[in-house]
């Protein structure tokens, strides 16, 4: 590495300090911390909106209703405002975020208007026995903040979010858990967010955001196949329809060289299996790793 530095600093193909500098690197003198720090924020977030949540719930009467509401809105809107200042404005293509806490202070913002939803609706029942709606009007906001201050953090949860108004929907029309009415909502909910991202990307409009779109989506699909296949009623469509996503997982894998749709594939496929396949998961796994990596130096 050293040599190869050196002749392309004698060949003026690399400046001085460009050498240096990558010199530095490979010797480790230098390295980048930034996942490290970037898990520490999302952990920070997650910390305090939950320590938030607790206070709202042991201590709203002593500190007082209009207070709390007052101080969760303000962190919101003081949130908001930080990006609206700092961001670049909406666009179709991927933006670079302008700091290191710019996606998680949007995320806070996001995560405390939740709160704040909430709280309304158990201290004055706004919305009463129509409370899902609140979480139905979260998603949406969601969606619109994620599209508009490019994030992928709160497109997650914009998508997260309107899964479990659906589920909320459906669970009141007395669906129990994973049985058919359910399924087919957790199918169609799989199959749109797919489609959506699907779309979005065909029209050029972020296309950095399929995979978000497809990381949730196939879990939703293969999870609810997999929860039919030993149902009494179309539990063989339910396994055809397993093992065509799994197989459209597994080829989007190979095709973008991405190791968990293949993992998605091979732990919903066994999972569905019977219990007496002598087939070990871990060992599943392995295979399937090496089968990737093999087909990946192929191409």
């Amino acid at each position: 590495m050293q040599e190869a530095l050196n002749d392309l600093e004698g060949s003026e193909i690399l400046s001085r300090e460009q050498a240096a500098l990558l010199r530095r690197i490979y010797g480790r003198e230098l390295f980048s911390v930034h996942w490290e720090l970037r898990l520490v924020l999302y952990g920070g977030i997650l910390i305090l909106t939950t320590g938030l949540g607790l206070l709202v719930a042991k201590h709203f009467a002593s500190i007082g209703h209009l207070t709390l509401i007052a101080a969760i809105a303000l962190g919101c809107v003081g949130c908001f405002a930080y990006c609206l200042r700092r961001g670049g404005g909406f666009s179709p293509e991927s933006l670079t975020t302008p700091d290191a806490a710019y996606d998680y202070v949007l995320l806070l913002g996001c995560l405390l208007l939740g709160t704040l939803q909430g709280y309304l609706e158990l201290r004055y029942q706004v919305l009463a026995q129509y409370w899902n709606w609140w979480l139905l009007a979260s998603a949406l906001i969601y969606l619109l903040c994620a599209h508009y201050f490019d994030n992928r953090l709160v497109l997650s949860l914009a998508l997260s979010t309107l899964g479990a108004w659906l589920g909320v929907k459906t669970s009141q029309l007395g669906a129990g858990l994973w049985d058919g009415t359910l399924r087919d909502s957790a199918l169609f909910f799989g199959a749109l967010v797919i489609a959506a991202g699907a779309i979005q990307t065909r029209l050029g409009w972020k296309r950095h955001f399929l995979p978000v779109h497809l990381h949730l989506g196939v879990n939703v699909l293969l999870s609810a196949l997999v929860a039919g296949v030993g149902s009494r009623a179309g539990g063989s469509a339910y396994l055809a329809g397993l093992l065509l996503t799994g197989s459209g997982s597994a080829f989007y894998a190979l095709r973008e060289r991405s190791f968990a749709f293949l993992l998605y594939a091979v732990l919903y496929g066994m999972s569905a299996s019977q219990p007496s396949c002598s087939i070990s998961v871990t060992g599943a796994v392995k295979g399937s790793y090496s089968t990737f990596w093999s087909a990946r130096r192929r191409c």
